[in-house]
């Protein structure tokens, strides 16, 4: 009867009822609580898993950029940075996908149990995280300049005026990578470079447009090959003196060095001259001609002379179609020390494909009236003191072409 009489008073009095309500809601709000930790877990897994994907993704694309085994890149970045378990092989796939012709898709799978949904479930929850990666076209370069320090790569000045019909690449860090003073101007589409870029100079002629604070342009001739010429074929050196003409036959031709002052003529197709350890000189009444054909600077473990082509003198020479130096015409070894090289050159100069400078700076001061509508540069700086109008505009036989730069991008 106590019992009885015990229960009737609880059901009476209002504190009772909140302690039977509360009593009876408990279970309901001890597992929203545990639900919402699970969903939160879940997310941040997913997260991580996803994140895991992205960075995966990204890293194979790299790699194919630089023609690296996409798998192993994905592999290493996933092994690198520890991320979730997972509970089946990563899935990768190379090739076009979303309409970008070279992607890295990177498919991740992991089980976890979740602390309270396993208490009514006997499965793991299954998360998947799926990432795409691909090279998307930023841009067409004719002038890339590698240094990547604080002063500027590229230097427009004096009465310079530069009409390219593509665009400059800088991958210097600093504020401002690209100058253009005095009377100069610099028409390219784009300016590039990896620093800052000052959108108010007077001197970038529309259209112009700037690109400040992108992606570092890679070496885009970084495949080829140090020369190796036989350095027993390179003892002596080619003298050409004024009012002679010496023709060389196609092959590879290797010299101490090379002095022009009368009339130089190569054969092509695909023809080389060496300057082996010494310089390459060509006075101001020089005539060198030659196509298909590529000029070489290098020497001992690549310790490469100068190259001095003196105002005045005529070039009339366009790189090989192919073989190993295509779209190539002039190559200093990338292992020789830093030098400014000079570009003169008189008014009926042609010139057609790569002057490829790797370590070296480049002044280029051509003449207005030169020939140079099919020309990239690549070299540590680049100077413009002439004036010049590079269209790149070039042959489809010539084996030269402007250089595409490609950015890494989350597609998907």
């Amino acid at each position: 009867m106590r019992a009885w009489s015990w229960l009737k008073d609880l059901c009476s009095s209002e504190r009772g009822n909140v302690l039977v309500i509360g009593a009876a809601t408990l279970p309901l709000l001890i597992g929203s609580a545990a639900f919402a930790v699970d969903t939160i877990q879940l997310s941040v897994w997913k997260r991580q898993l996803q994140r895991a994907a992205d960075s995966g993704a990204i890293a194979g694309a790299y790699a194919l950029s630089l023609g690296d085994d996409e798998h192993d890149a994905v592999h290493r970045d996933l092994d690198k940075n520890r991320f979730p378990t997972l509970s089946q092989e990563e899935g990768i796939t190379v090739g076009p996908r979303l309409g970008f012709n070279r992607t890295v898709r990177v498919t991740l799978t992991a089980t976890r149990s979740l602390p309270f949904m396993s208490i009514f479930t006997n499965s793991a929850s299954t998360i998947v995280a799926d990432a795409t990666a691909a090279l998307v076209d930023d841009g067409t370069f004719c002038m890339v300049s590698l240094y990547d320090g604080e002063d500027p790569g590229i230097d427009v000045n004096g009465n310079a005026n530069v009409t390219l019909g593509c665009g400059m690449k800088s991958n210097c860090i600093g504020e401002q990578c690209v100058t253009a003073g005095g009377s100069s101007s610099i028409t390219a589409v784009p300016i590039a470079a990896v620093g800052g870029l000052d959108g108010d100079s007077q001197n970038f002629v529309q259209p112009t447009t700037l690109q400040p604070y992108s992606a570092a342009q890679q070496d885009p001739l970084a495949h080829l090959p140090n020369p190796s010429p036989d350095p027993s074929s390179c003892t002596q050196p080619l003298e050409v003196p004024s009012n002679t003409t010496v023709t060389l036959a196609a092959g590879d031709h290797c010299y101490s060095s090379i002095t022009v002052h009368g009339t130089l003529n190569l054969t092509g197709p695909q023809s080389t001259l060496t300057a082996y350890g010494g310089n390459i000189v060509m006075n101001a009444q020089a005539q060198v001609t030659g196509t298909g054909v590529t000029l070489i600077m290098t020497g001992p473990a690549g310790a490469a002379g100068d190259l001095q082509i003196n105002g005045g003198a005529n070039l009339n020479l366009s790189s090989p179609s192919t073989g190993t130096y295509r779209g190539i015409v002039m190559y200093r070894d990338r292992r020789a020390s830093n030098i400014e090289i000079k570009i003169n050159g008189g008014a009926s100069s042609s010139l057609t494909g790569a002057l490829y400078f790797p370590s070296s700076d480049l002044a280029f001061e051509g003449n207005q009236d030169m020939d140079v509508e099919c020309l990239q540069m690549v070299a540590q700086r680049l100077v413009f003191r002439g004036s010049a109008t590079i269209t790149n505009n070039c042959p489809s036989s010539s084996g030269a072409s402007a250089f595409q730069q490609t950015v890494v991008r989350l597609v998907a």
